[in-house]
């Protein structure tokens, strides 16, 4: 058997395991803290005190406040499974949007728009949102798209590239810049006046039909 010095040893070099449950109540803190005082008010010593956990835990975590933010914004507010097939892509797109949009409505979005503005003032905060939300928006999309191209709907080369910029950026600019409604019909426009056009643009399957 392992004598308890040896055992000691291999636990510092495994390092200590992590505990999911304290990780969830620290990023819930950090999110019930960010609604009521803001992100720049938000310090790491608060986020403790409300979570009461120590500031060392927090750090063994996450390098900073910026990177426990992110980390609280996937778990929490992106981490929302859509499961989403309809047959055809245009009903595939308008429930997969609609359902996004809701989120950015929620609770969660003001967390988003929080964060989003504080990404102005805080350079490394800003460089991890954007890859954040685009990566959580790649995922259920793609899938959607991969799946109109099984169907024949849309061509492999198709501009996906260009719509996963576009889609997002459109509903983050109206619910949080302009502050404007979006409505079902507004949803059925885009996806019939712009998405599935540009989908569709030199589509060789659909030309033949």
């Amino acid at each position: 058997f392992p004598s308890h010095d040896n055992t000691s040893k291999v636990s510092r070099l495994l390092g200590r395991p992590r505990d999911v449950a304290r990780e969830h109540a620290i990023e819930t803190a950090a999110i019930e803290l960010v609604h009521e005082v803001g992100y720049q008010r938000c310090t790491i010593e608060a986020i403790a005190l409300r979570a009461k956990a120590s500031k060392a835990t927090i750090y063994r975590r996450w390098k900073n406040k910026q990177e426990l933010f992110v980390s609280a914004l996937n778990q929490h507010s992106l981490n929302t499974r859509l499961e989403v097939d309809n047959g055809n892509l245009r009903d595939d797109l308008i429930e997969l949007i609609s359902e996004k949009v809701k989120v950015l409505k929620s609770p969660d979005g003001a967390l988003i728009s929080e964060l989003l503005s504080a990404a102005q003032m805080d350079p490394e905060l800003g460089s991890l949102i954007p890859n954040t939300i685009r990566e959580q928006q790649d995922t259920y999309i793609v899938q959607v798209f991969n799946r109109a191209i099984d169907r024949g709907e849309i061509s492999k080369s198709a501009n996906v590239e260009l719509l996963l910029e576009i889609i997002p950026a459109v509903f983050t600019y109206r619910i949080f810049t302009t502050r404007q409604n979006v409505s079902q019909r507004f949803i059925e426009r885009l996806v019939d006046d712009v998405i599935i056009p540009v989908l569709q643009k030199n589509n060789p399957t659909k030309e033949k039909k």
